[in-house]
């Protein structure tokens, strides 16, 4: 599987972050950065995007929040914060452009899309990845669902 070198993002998905917010994101980075390969992190970037699904949630009972906003309006934001931490300079798995696809960022989401159509092999773990993995799956029906509907917003 080719090698794509993913851009560096126009514009940061922490802009306007407090320093707990960076604080936050500079940990669940480096929490993925420990684990060697992406198979290893699918697993841990599910239990974040889960706990930071948990979390949105509680923050939605605060009566000052903006409670009518669902989770999928910053999921993206969340996962190309991590990304965007992370610095990685090449996407070369499937673990990883189904991560990239959920970015916020159109140049995570544009490498990913290349490398998944560069072959057919790569579409075929694509499609797979997904197949096997419910919870992913989930996340990204409710991206593609909220993405195409303005309405949602």
């Amino acid at each position: 599987m080719t090698a794509f070198p993913i851009s560096r993002p126009a514009q940061s998905a922490c802009e306007g972050f407090d320093d707990e917010q960076t604080h936050l994101f500079d940990s669940l980075a480096g929490i993925l950065a420990d684990e060697p390969t992406w198979k290893q992190r699918r697993s841990v970037f599910f239990q974040i995007v889960e706990r930071l699904r948990k979390a949105f949630e509680r923050n939605r009972q605060d009566p000052d929040s903006r409670g009518d906003l669902p989770f999928m309006a910053v999921l993206p934001l969340h996962i190309g914060a991590i990304l965007e931490k992370l610095g990685e300079e090449e996407i070369i798995s499937v673990e990883q452009a189904a991560f990239y696809l959920l970015s916020i960022h159109p140049e995570h989401q544009q490498v990913a899309d290349q490398w998944i159509q560069s072959d057919k092999a790569n579409l075929k773990a694509m499609t797979k990845f997904i197949d096997t993995n419910p919870f992913y799956a989930s996340l990204h029906r409710s991206y593609e669902q909220y993405a195409a509907d303005p309405d949602d917003r």
